[in-house]
């Protein structure tokens, strides 16, 4: 979960990640081969992103991220959109009776 710090200085806060993640942080992710689950935003807190990525595994979770924090085009989009954003990770499996697997 990516919560945006409020609009102040200058910045758009949420309007702004909302257009980081459409104009290229998505796409990132997918060449480096994540699979985009889903995105939403939170309707009780309305800067926050909620976003699920699948990996195939912990070493491939790895293995993306590594190269996405040093990827030209992230750098590019991060100093594009500099939103401040406070971070909630989870790392997860599915059970052996969900849908989604």
């Amino acid at each position: 979960m990516y919560t945006a710090q409020p609009e102040a200085d200058g910045s758009n806060g949420i309007r702004e990640l909302h257009q980081r993640f459409r104009e290229e942080e998505v796409g990132i992710f997918e060449r480096l081969g994540a699979e985009v689950v889903a995105i939403w935003q939170r309707l009780d807190d309305p800067n926050t992103l909620v976003w699920m990525l699948a990996y195939r595994d912990r070493a491939h979770r790895q293995e993306v991220w590594q190269a996405f924090v040093s990827d030209p085009a992230w750098l590019a989009l991060r100093e594009k959109y500099p939103v401040r954003v406070s971070i909630e990770a989870y790392m997860m499996s599915s059970t052996d009776y969900s849908n989604l697997k």
